[in-house]
């Protein structure tokens, strides 16, 4: 008997693009006061979210577009498949997220990733040894072709802030570069 599950076709990972690794585009890390004392290592309570970003927005159409620091995406998003990644550091246990306004459901979440530290930069996978300092939580927001695409998580433990980052996935751009977005879009506002 197998406990093991199919995953249902419309959560599959998105096969015309690569997988998301952090070598698609590299992440700065903050590190704070993070200090080794010989091979022993403290225990300590899980950090709390300290940081998040949209990393990337990936299409059927226009692959994966990385999206740090950005609020709305560049490329031209559409196709049978939307997808959109989230880089949080710290940890927590309330995962939200919204696609123009109407609030999706906690499957759409298909990939939680740990992510840790190596050298300057955030990285995943993590390899053994390494402390996980965060996520990368990859969703399926297929059947949309464009729109804005907010997240929201609470700290598992003190101070419990919550944080929201939100991305506007552009449609279309015509040819003297002015974006036109559905007219739905403005109704809604998460």
């Amino acid at each position: 008997m197998s406990y093991a599950e199919e995953v249902p076709r419309s959560q599959q990972v998105i096969t015309s693009l690569p997988v998301l690794t952090s070598q698609n585009a590299p992440a700065p890390a903050e590190i704070k006061n993070i200090r080794m004392e010989s091979e022993l290592m403290a225990r300590a309570s899980a950090p709390p979210l300290s940081s998040m970003w949209v990393y990337a927005v990936g299409s059927t159409d226009c692959g994966w577009e990385s999206t740090v620091g950005m609020t709305t995406t560049a490329c031209d998003h559409g196709g049978e498949q939307l997808r959109t990644a989230v880089l949080e550091i710290g940890y927590g246990y309330n995962h939200i997220a919204w696609m123009n306004g109407g609030l999706l459901p906690s499957s759409t979440m298909y990939s939680s990733t740990p992510v840790c530290v190596t050298g300057s930069n955030y990285t995943w996978p993590c390899t053994a040894g390494q402390t996980v300092v965060g996520f990368l939580n990859e969703y399926n927001v297929d059947g949309h072709q464009n729109g804005l695409f907010k997240y929201q998580n609470t700290s598992t433990n003190s101070p419990w802030n919550t944080m929201s980052v939100q991305i506007s996935i552009l449609w279309f751009i015509n040819d003297v570069g002015q974006t036109f977005w559905p007219f739905y879009i403005s109704k809604y506002e998460c």
